[in-house]
């Protein structure tokens, strides 16, 4: 699918659009370009992990070996002898166990510590790589799937790039030992069974080829959905008011199932090779005997020996095939080490890319202060994919200490030249001059710490108020900051904060008020001292006193060391200047002081008149109240200590069961609980269809059985080679047992075809269903829910993403290996004691050694994985915000210390993280062949007292082949800390009660407003709120009485902070009042359902949010079902239809809608400029052209009220006139709530109501 911008030009192709298209081989990093950043002590423990991983692969086909010699001692008519050679073997047996302990201790531990250390450096510097790229860069992105992408990426390199390369060493190393020790038996024998490569290879190439694209298809569909995750959670509260959480829901849901097809395809073609891969020991058992039996009956010589080949000398093809069974079986490692690879390679694509604006350029001219002047000389610019110039022939010079004033309507250029200033982009043609030395040949960096920025939507991050004080100037001092604070009128509401400067101001500055927000804004710009402030509607946002104060700071910055640069829509916060640029189409037309373009009586002169008709019902100044009687009178009943002390006796507080930490922590959740049952229970909730699991679990049973099953047939046929039996009686056998275990191996193949693709099919099940419930239940909290510090939108995508990724990866699959592995050993066990009793006693001794190893192997899992916890949460957290708002980043240019804060040396694991996991991990690989020793004494006991040898063969063989699949489980283990953390994660999330639940702090009423409500009379009774979590004095609305009859338009307005939006916010539901309640028709709003009552208003809040699809969709979320002729409609009424026509007119791209089930004949009427996408929150569009885009939203729906919290804030004049006559003229016959800063815009209200720090002070029409 084509994607196009508002103009109509393609900007890229959407991965998710042709199912069908043929994917690329995947590129992979190489081993070199990761371990150079190691270290060159690490680098040291790479070279001695290497060798000891290979050498601990020696163990196995030596143990087979041995076994192999022993057995053809058994055929030897001295016992004595027999058991004195059973007694070397067994004390050869230890020592071999011994070397397997120290081998694989070292190489465990190396490898562990090297994996945490490459995912620890690549963390930060992937994360710098991103932020340092220039804006080109990110227009070419979707923006919000980067995080989620960042996260997964590195999660990836993190398991494939550590001990699993130990574990696919060792694999090649038990193959290499194991053809030497057949080669070293007889040569001729191990070329003609070194055939089975052939079948082996291409089968093992094949499993992982298809295991990759079951894991591609999984994550695409994943990263799809991930995006729109991250978009939603950001838009939380237009979710809510345009009440789409079922919408939102749906589509996460259609986004997973995408790929489902495919992904169904490849697990059943995955299913088939790993089937066939399991033939692998049957097969060359049963090749290698065949080939024996030949050599046998044929009297075939050894030529090392020069005897015939014995029993014993075929029966050393065990050491091949123990070699070939873990080559083979390493296709789950060497695919998870490619994963890991192919990740790498996306990281250092990204850390290797040279953006073409670079701060890090140390050739260019470095500057300390900008000493003359800055000028565009002829500059002309498009933006990328772009067919019109946003500038052309643009000039201008600005001297130092000069401040000019950049105005004209919105999408007239502004805001590129603010760009181009910054240098988010290099002119078309063109220069930007800074003392006359071309910006692209300076220092950028040197140069941005020298500016000072604001734009028209402030970005705060979720950190402390000094947190992003110090992005701006890291060596800022607390004075330094509280000095900036004062200067951009902060201070006053800082100081009274819980915390003051170290206050965390929430996910984008969610904890504060917008003009709160942009007061902190400016602080930050200030507290660098910059030489070049620019200002993009810095004070939007403000109220009137605010902004008349700020524009009083803004003004006294300056003299000869600092210049300024001011985008403003109102011409009042701009006439000071010294030179003003009118500018159209990207044009200046024309430029002078105030005085002299009033007197060009042009386009200037115009906007004045314009601005002077809307002003002239109030002066600005008319909000300060001076009222001796009112003010003390204010400050009696403002006594906050005195309410307190009796606020049990007269405010009804209601309870809440909502608290802003976890219901139940994950901490909680760890205590006094089985850990296994527990992940078991969790699995079994969102495992799919429960039929499957049955299946899986007979798999799991069925085929360790066969295994077991198979040793009969081996050692009858090795029994026959050993007693020298004549040639026709070899045959005969051969005949016999071969089919058997051709036979058990092709039962086996089908039972593991089946299970292995129902196991992965519950898997993919089992992903979705908990991603499609976590974010099910995300969307459907209540919004104090989003307040919480721990659910920024970092943490919860990261949940969606990697958490449930590791939910996905381990948890059935531990249990399906420990089944598997008990299974096995009891086989084994019975077996042995229907042959020996005494050698199956000895197994059920080491049966408990075995499974204590592997089940403290997970624990130990679980204990180091919860440790650095915190730390990653905090990291998603910070990846999130500095990638979504990375032109705020950019701005700021101290991205080293940004990242460095949180990302280096965060991770670096601690030697007892990898020391305890790989002792057990040694043992339980050395206890294995350590127990050979006890084993073999006994054998050796009971030959001495007569038993047969055959049975002594019997039991032997059923010890060794019993115990392997444990041994596989052992160098194949799942991460189960990884994933009891994640299903721990969900629990707790899950805890949470949905609003509008029983028990939730929003609870949904049962009536419907529009059957039971005649009169629409809103009323607020004593109510009083504080938002959670806010110190038991910090009451926002206080005693709060008011009532707004129907069809009554009424205006809100007071300084940033007062209550205005929170009265909205109660309205709406969003939060519920601690004290007294609000009635519609007299009737408590509690009593009404969420959604009859939302839908009774239509909501345009203050920093438009739009969505990252079309034009037609984002119109219609206010309206789902809505016409194409309510779309035109609600268009021209906001003043939208005429610009998304004109400028799509010169275009000749192909225009589609992001949703392709919305192409249906009901849109072919629907201009083609309604189907270009609005991008990442609206980024293909100017301020102006996003929030006339939401108040058409909001009026589609025909609502009963229309709440407008500073609707026309981000329009210019001339705009925001023919916005506001659209309102009134769309308000006319039903309630309005209008708040806002400026009082022209509440000229048509019938009452304005004053409100201080949540009282209402003044309650007047607009004339009084």
């Amino acid at each position: 699918m084509n994607y196009t911008n508002i103009d109509g030009e393609e900007l890229f192709t959407s991965p998710m659009s042709d199912l069908s298209i043929k994917e690329e081989t995947a590129k992979k990093a190489k081993f070199k370009d990761l371990y150079t950043l190691l270290p060159k002590s690490y680098k040291l423990l790479f070279i001695i992990g290497c060798l000891c991983a290979f050498s601990g692969g020696f163990a196995y086909p030596a143990s087979a070996l041995l076994r192999q010699m022993l057995i053809d001692k058994f055929d030897h008519d001295d016992e004595g002898y027999v058991h004195e050679k059973a007694i070397m073997y067994a004390w050869i047996f230890a020592g071999v166990a011994g070397i397997s302990f120290i081998a694989n201790f070292i190489h465990y531990t190396c490898f562990t510590l090297i994996g945490k250390k490459i995912s620890c450096e690549l963390r930060w510097r992937y994360i710098r790589a991103i932020l340092r790229q220039d804006s080109a860069w990110f227009d070419g992105q979707t923006i919000e799937s980067i995080p989620s992408s960042v996260q997964s990426n590195l999660k990836d390199i993190e398991i494939g790039c550590g001990r699993i390369i130990g574990f696919v060493i060792f694999s090649i190393g038990s193959f290499i030992f194991g053809c030497g020790a057949t080669f070293a038996i007889g040569w001729l024998y191990f070329f003609c069974i070194l055939g089975l490569l052939l079948y082996v290879g291409p089968l093992s190439k094949m499993t992982q080829s298809i295991l990759s694209k079951v894991q591609s298809a999984t994550e695409k569909a994943n990263e799809c959905g991930g995006t729109q995750a991250e978009e939603t959670i950001n838009a939380i509260c237009v979710v809510k008011a345009f009440r789409q959480e079922k919408m939102c829901s749906k589509e996460f849901s259609t986004h997973l199932e995408k790929k489902r097809s495919d992904i169904m395809s490849a697990i059943w073609r995955y299913a088939g090779a790993f089937a066939w891969l399991e033939t692998v020991p049957y097969i060359s058992y049963a090749y290698a005997f065949l080939i024996g039996g030949f050599f046998i009956s044929e009297k075939i010589h050894n030529s090392f020996s020069g005897d015939p080949y014995t029993g014993g000398d075929i029966f050393v093809c065990g050491c091949f095939v123990s070699g070939l069974y873990f080559l083979g079986h390493s296709t789950r490692n060497v695919a998870l080490m490619n994963k890991g690879l192919e990740s790498a390679f996306k990281v250092f694509e990204i850390i290797n890319r040279v953006p073409e604006i670079n701060c890090d350029s140390e050739a260019n001219i470095e500057i300390s202060k900008i000493c003359e002047s800055i000028a565009f000389n002829k500059v002309e610019f498009k933006y990328p994919n772009a067919k019109k110039n946003a500038l052309n022939g643009v000039s201008f010079t600005i001297t130092k200490g000069q401040t000019i004033a950049l105005v004209g309507s919105s999408g007239s250029g502004k805001s590129t030249i603010a760009k181009l200033l910054e240098r988010f982009y290099d002119p078309s043609s063109g220069n930007v001059l800074i003392d006359q030395q071309d910006l692209k040949s300076v220092n950028l960096r040197k140069y941005r710490h020298l500016v000072g920025y604001v734009g028209q939507e402030p970005c705060l991050f979720n950190e402390t108020i000094r947190e992003n004080m110090l992005n701006s100037y890291p060596d800022a001092t607390e004075d330094n900051i509280i000095k900036a604070l004062e200067k951009a009128h902060a201070w006053e509401f800082v100081k009274n904060l819980k915390g003051k400067i170290d206050h965390s101001v929430g996910s984008v500055g969610c904890l504060l008020s917008g003009g709160q927000k942009q007061k902190i804004a400016i602080a930050r710009a200030l507290v660098r001292n910059p030489q070049l402030l620019i200002f993009d509607e810095a004070t939007s946002a403000l109220d009137i006193q605010s902004e008349k104060k700020v524009q009083e700071a803004i003004d006294s910055i300056g003299g000869e060391s600092i210049t300024k640069v001011v985008i403003a829509h109102r011409l009042t916060t701009i006439k000071n200047a010294d030179t003003i640029y009118v500018l159209e189409d990207g044009k200046i037309v024309e430029h002078g002081n105030h005085e002299k373009l009033l007197q060009l009586n042009q386009v200037y002169a115009r906007m004045k008149r314009i601005q002077d008709q809307a002003n002239r019902t109030k002066e600005i100044n008319s909000l300060k109240f001076q009222d001796p009687d009112f003010l003390k009178n204010k400050e009696e009943t403002n006594n906050i200590e005195d309410k307190d002390i009796q606020l049990s006796e007269e405010i009804p507080l209601r309870s809440s069961s909502y608290d802003s930490t976890n219901p139940t922590s994950e901490e909680d959740l760890s205590k006094n609980i089985n850990i296994f049952s527990f992940v078991f229970n969790e699995t079994l909730k969102y495992a799919t269809p429960q039929w499957g699991i049955i299946i899986i679990i007979l798999g799991a049973i069925i085929c360790p059985v066969c295994f077991i099953v198979f040793v009969y047939p081996l050692a009858k046929l090795l029994i026959t080679f050993i007693t020298n039996s004549s040639g026709t009686e070899v045959k005969n056998d051969m005949a016999i047992y071969l089919s058997t275990m051709l036979g058990i191996g092709l039962i086996s193949s089908i039972v593991q075809f089946v299970s292995k693709a129902m196991l992965h099919w519950v898997n993919t099940n089992l992903a979705q269903n908990v991603r499609k419930s976590v974010y099910d239940n995300i969307i459907k909290q209540p919004l104090q829910f989003f307040d919480a510090v721990s659910h920024s939108t970092g943490n919860l995508t990261s949940i969606l993403s990697s958490t449930v990724k590791e939910f996905n990866g381990a948890a059935i699959e531990t249990y399906v290996f420990i089944l598997q592995g008990l299974t096995g050993m009891i086989t084994g066990i019975i077996f042995c004691f229907i042959f020996e009793w005494n050698v199956g006693l000895i197994m059920c001794l080491i049966c408990p050694i075995t499974f204590l190893s592997f089940s403290t192997t997970l624990a130990l899992q679980f204990s180091f994985q919860t440790n650095n916890d915190e730390v990653i949460n905090s990291q998603d957290k910070m990846i999130s915000d500095y990638i979504l708002n990375y032109t705020t980043v950019s701005s700021l240019a101290n991205e080293e210390f940004m990242t460095d804060r949180y990302f280096k040396h965060k991770e670096d694991v601690g030697v007892s993280e990898a020391v305890f996991p790989a002792i057990v991990y040694a043992f339980g690989f050395s206890c294995y062949i350590f127990c050979y020793t006890f084993i073999i004494l006994v054998c050796a006991h009971n030959l001495k007292h007569g038993h047969s040898a055959d049975d002594q063969i019997m039991s032997l063989l059923g010890y060794s082949i019993s115990f392997l699949s444990a041994i596989y489980i052992m160098n194949n283990p799942p991460d189960f800390g990884r994933a009891f953390r994640a299903v721990r994660k969900v629990a707790a999330l899950k805890q949470y009660i949905k609003e509008g639940e029983p028990g939730s702090s929003i609870v949904n009423g049962t009536a419907n407003l529009n059957d039971e409500v005649i009169s629409y009379e809103i009323e607020f009774h004593d109510v009083w709120f504080k938002y959670p979590g806010s110190k038991r004095s910090n009451w926002v609305l206080e005693n709060f009485n008011l009532k707004i009859n129907q069809d009554e338009r009424i205006g809100f307005i007071g300084e940033s902070g007062c209550g205005k939006s929170t009265i909205v916010a109660l309205l709406m539901r969003f939060y519920e009042p601690q004290g007294g309640y609000i009635s519609i028709g007299g009737r408590e709003i509690g009593d009404f359902t969420l959604d009859s009552l939302r839908a009774h208003f239509g909501y345009v809040q203050q920093e438009p949010i739009l969505f990252n699809t079309t034009i037609m969709e984002n119109i219609c979320y206010g309206k789902p079902h809505a016409t194409p002729e309510e779309i035109e409609s609600a268009s021209k009424k906001a003043y939208c239809h005429d610009f998304i026509i004109e400028r799509a007119k010169d275009t000749t791209s192909e225009l589609v809608v992001f949703d392709e089930e919305s192409q249906d004949n009901r849109f072919d009427n629907l201009d083609k400029g309604y189907k270009a996408l609005c991008g990442s929150r609206g980024s293909y569009l100017s301020g102006g052209q996003k929030q006339r885009i939401a108040i058409a939203r909001a009026i589609i729906g025909n609502p009963k009220v229309l709440i407008l919290d500073e609707a026309t804030s981000a329009l210019d004049e001339e705009s925001q006139k023919e916005v506001q006559n659209a309102l009134d003229e769309a308000t006319e016959k039903w309630a309005s709530i209008v708040i806002a800063h400026r009082l022209s815009t509440l000229q048509k209200c019938d009452r304005i109501v004053t409100i201080d720090r949540g009282v209402i002070v003044q309650d007047e029409k607009l004339g009084k």
